[in-house]
This record gives C-alpha cells, structure tokens and sequence, in this order.
C-alpha cells in the first residue's frame, strides 16, 4: 500500500512476482543494498545514495593491520553495500502461469485459503511464551531465551524447553493446536525467530491484527523489536501434526545464533512419557546423553 516491500528480516521468507513486461530482451536490472552498517546492531540512520554507489565513489577499501598480506578488516564503508542480485530479462515464447497480482486485490480472486483455527479451537489451545533478550547472560553468551516467565537461559541441547503431543486437542487431521507468543526481551536489538519444523499464522501483533500480507501468510519466521513493520510480541498458531522428534526455536541474527540464542523443542507421541535422548558428535561417532526439561515443557503458561 505504500509503494514498497514490507520490512524483509534475516531468513523471513516471501513468495514475489515481478512484471519485467515493460523491460526490452537485454534489459540487466539490479537489486542494490543501500543499508551500511557501521557496527553489528542496526543499520545507520540514513542509507547511502543510489548515485554513489553506480558511480563508484562509495566502495569500502580492505585493510592489512597486521602486515602479514591477510585484510584484517574493512574502512571507508560497508562491503555489503551495492549491488546483491542481477536480473537478465530474456524473451519468452512460452505460457507465463505466474499469478498478476493485480487479480488479488481485495474484492478479486482468492488464492487457496489457509484454514485459520477457530475461537474455540484458540481458548482450548496450549500457550506458551518465549522472551529473547539479554536476561541473566554473561560476556561470552549475552543473549539469552525466557521460557513461559522463567530464567533467561543460553542454549543447552539437552535441555527440552517445550514438548507439544500430537495426541492432544487434535482437530480432523489438522493436528495440535498450540498459541506461541514470542516476545522482544530488550537489548535495542530487533530478533527474526525461526520456528524449525512447522508453519504458523500470526494471530496478531502487540494484541491487535497483523498486516493483510501477514494475515494470509504461513511463516517460520517471526520478526520482533524495534523494527518497521514489527511489534514487540507477536501471537501464532502452531499445529504439530506428523511428526515427532527433537526441533528448534532460535534467533536469525547472525552474532545471536552463534552466542546461543537458541531453544530445544520436541514433539512428543501420544502417551510419551520418556524424554528423548541428547546425540553429543564426538570424534568416535555419535553419543547418547539423557535430556532434562524446564518444569512447564509439557503443560506450558501455567497461569
């Protein structure tokens, strides 16, 4: 509605139809970051021109500060600025089955609707909260995951922080119903929550309801925190209908993932009451460890 792309997080994934119908065969279009980082928290203020980046006078220059031939680091600007993704338009002779996305304006056609969980379905339904931010984290591991108002906590593979059945408030073959809520905990940063296995849909944003391209949407990423387009919790429903196993939840920033800002949660069989075993790599192959769980893996927000 605004002429633009929603906000895009790291690995938020959308699904985007481009006309290059007014383009000639030969046409080279380019996508073009302008964002420059100047630390790893957010993009600066004010984005670099267009101008100087196809004319070359913003480039950022590697810098050897060790002598020993090997760049240490970049100056003079961000790397990742400029030119990401080359588009070579090409004629075409045969049938274009892509969707014009003027026929789906609201009033025209409908794509295949995305069977959304009833307000019974909704009060039944297990809930469980997950708060990503710097709580109880040390220098070495900042970033931190509250469970259902617990501790703030690291990532731990043998620790099982949520354990959805499949053979619970199961609808006709739709599976598990349970409501997620995931919340920004602080720290100035926004976090894109990848939810591994299963897709939900957002039921609202800071308590009211998300944006048409969010309503009709599957997703596995979430975004949170001081962001265009983002709230400071987000709502969803998750059906857990397959598969059981070990999964996880964890924060898509790159300085994040690789400080453990990362969950455990596996999908239990109706009945389970053992918990699944750790695999530990090792040098001589894979080990087997037993697992512990927080105290509400099973039964959720206890309030």
């Amino acid at each position: 509605r605004r002429g633009e792309l929603p906000t895009q997080s790291i690995a938020e994934r959308y699904d985007i139809v481009v006309d290059f119908s007014q383009f000639e065969e030969g046409d080279r279009l380019y996508l073009v970051n302008l964002m420059e980082h100047k630390n790893g928290k957010r993009p600066s203020k004010d984005s670099v021109s267009l101008r100087k980046v196809l004319n070359g006078s913003y480039r950022a220059v590697e810098r050897d500060d060790d002598g020993d031939g090997i760049a240490d680091r970049w100056r003079k600007g961000d790397p990742c600025v400029g030119k990401f993704l080359e588009f070579r338009v090409q004629s075409y002779s045969g049938v274009d089955l892509s969707m014009d996305p003027e026929e789906f304006e609201p009033g025209g056609r409908k794509m295949n609707p995305v069977p959304r969980p009833s307000e019974e379905e909704i009060a039944q339904a297990r809930r469980r909260t997950f708060s990503f931010g710097r709580s109880s984290g040390t220098d070495e591991a900042p970033w931190t995951i509250k469970t259902d108002g617990g501790s703030g906590l690291a990532m731990d593979p043998r620790r099982i922080s949520a354990a959805p059945n499949l053979g619970e408030l199961s609808a006709d073959g739709m599976g598990t119903l349970e409501i997620w809520t995931i919340e920004n905990g602080g720290g100035g940063w926004s976090h894109p929550i990848h939810v591994h296995f299963e897709e939900g849909l957002i039921l609202t944003r800071d308590g009211r309801t998300p944006p048409i391209w969010e309503f009709y949407a599957q997703k596995d990423v979430y975004r949170v925190g001081p962001e265009v387009d983002s709230s400071d919790e987000v709502e969803v429903a998750l059906r857990f209908r397959e598969f059981a196993g070990s999964y996880m939840e964890h924060c898509h920033n790159t300085q994040h993932e690789d400080h453990s800002m990362l969950l455990r949660f596996d999908v239990e069989n109706p009945g389970q009451f053992t918990l699944l075993p750790t695999p530990i790599p090792s040098w001589e192959g894979v080990e087997y460890v037993e697992s512990v769980a927080l105290p509400t893996f099973r039964t959720g927000d206890r309030d």
